[in-house]
């Protein structure tokens, strides 16, 4: 749910209130950008990508921090 504080738009989520323009940081410390909105369960850029709520990690004053998923093999398929 869309709140108002101090002419700020904030969304307070599981994951912890994520506010309108903090940067979506990466694992490996990039910015994927920045948020716009949150929406059914999804984190909407500036410029219109969206991620899942399910792929944060948490929040802090730097920004929204993404987590990990699996090792540095995760996604590249099983070798014989």
């Amino acid at each position: 749910m869309s709140q108002m504080h101090s002419g700020e738009e904030v969304w307070t989520t599981v994951v912890g209130t994520i506010r309108k323009g903090m940067a979506v940081i990466a694992p490996d410390g990039s910015s994927l950008g920045l948020v716009a909105a949150v929406k059914g369960g999804e984190i909407l850029f500036e410029g219109g990508d969206s991620i899942p709520l399910t792929l944060v990690d948490g929040v802090s004053e730097e920004g929204v921090l993404l987590q990990r998923r699996g090792d540095a093999t995760f996604g590249l398929g099983a070798q014989p």
